[in-house]
């Protein structure tokens, strides 16, 4: 760890404002797209109101189980965990599969007993993992959310926000075990040593390469529900849909019109470092950064006081650390650009 010697605040590029209004265009009863980097809200319409999500509850379950570091475990199907309805990946009691195998049929497939069998294996019963997606929906800043089941059948009061559902799936695809999931077409799954390919609801995979997931819903309360993730210039655009009878060619405009309030900014920046013991008293660095953004960025740069000769071309001695809306958004390193040595070395 290098100490914490310079410290600079450096204004890159200054935006206006840090939230857009977007043109009612599409059919979603309410939606939201969001950078998920900055947090930063790009357009949205009645993304605060209570609503059910239904299979985009998953989203919980499953992150929930790509952090619980048990994904190798092998789960006996038990009869409470099929006692469902709705989606399936048609699993039966004493069937055995991996809990990263259920993650993949609750995820692609929406398997309504997948997840419950995943909630089951972690709390033991479908109300104490409740619990637990409750718990961390607070941790998240959830705080118009109610977790009650765990495959978004409606019960009770489970309902949410596209604004916290955003914030959920925003936090999601940070965990590389669930992107990697999400992001899936299809998937190779084992159940009692038999292998079956299971298939991705979520259209938009196909349309375009840049989607990277998330996951679909449907209930009759809740309707048409998507939540899409959409890679752009090093972002994750995240797009939420409820109640969206048009909902794919919803997040296709929704995306669009996110992708052109990006702008692309470059910085060459050079610093000098002392150097203890060298044949010059100091080496040059360099940092190059580029970076999309919505916001305004300012940049905290740190690096060593002084570096030991020898130093080498490509040596990193210090970073540069991108905010935008308070968050980091970008680390570059600051690297030497010649080589110091030894001035006992030369001298001999």
């Amino acid at each position: 760890m290098f100490k914490r010697f310079c410290f600079v605040l450096a204004m890159l590029f200054a935006f206006p404002i840090n939230a857009y209004a977007s043109d009612n265009i599409v059919s979603a009863y309410s939606y939201i797209t969001v950078d998920s980097g900055s947090l930063t809200v790009l357009s949205s319409n009645n993304a605060y109101e209570t609503l059910s999500m239904a299979s985009t509850t998953k989203i919980m379950t499953c992150l929930l189980a790509c952090e619980s570091g048990k994904l190798n475990t092998v789960v006996t199907v038990t009869d409470e965990m099929v006692d469902t309805e709705g989606s399936s990946i048609y699993l039966e009691a004493g069937d055995k599969i991996t809990l990263m195998d259920l993650v993949k049929g609750a995820m692609l497939a929406s398997g309504n007993d997948a997840a419950n069998a995943i909630a089951i294996t972690l709390a033991g019963s479908i109300d104490a993992f409740a619990d637990m997606m409750n718990e961390r929906a607070k941790q998240i800043g959830m705080y118009d959310t109610v977790f009650v089941t765990p495959s978004g059948l409606d019960k009770g009061e489970h309902h949410s926000t596209a604004y916290d559902m955003a914030l959920l799936t925003c936090e999601a695809v940070q965990n590389k075990t669930f992107l990697s999931v999400c992001s899936l077409k299809s998937a190779e799954i084992t159940v009692n040593s038999k292998k079956t390919t299971i298939y991705n609801h979520n259209k938009l995979l196909n349309t375009d390469s840049n989607y990277v997931g998330v996951k679909t819903g449907f209930t009759e309360k809740a309707g048409r529900c998507l939540i899409s993730a959409y890679e752009y210039k090093g972002n994750i655009i995240v797009c939420v849909t409820l109640n969206a009878p048009d909902d794919w060619d919803d997040h296709k405009k929704l995306i669009s019109s996110a992708k052109s309030k990006y702008i692309t900014i470059h910085s060459d920046d050079e610093y000098t470092i002392n150097v203890v013991g060298g044949v010059k008293q100091y080496v040059k660095c360099s940092a190059n950064c580029t970076v999309s953004c919505v916001n305004s960025t300012y940049v905290k740069v740190h690096y060593y006081p002084f570096a030991y000769a020898p130093v080498r071309k490509g040596d990193a001695l210090g970073e540069q650390i991108v905010y935008s809306n308070g968050r980091i958004i970008k680390i570059t390193p600051i690297r030497a650009v010649e080589d110091i040595d030894l001035w006992q070395e030369i001298t001999k």
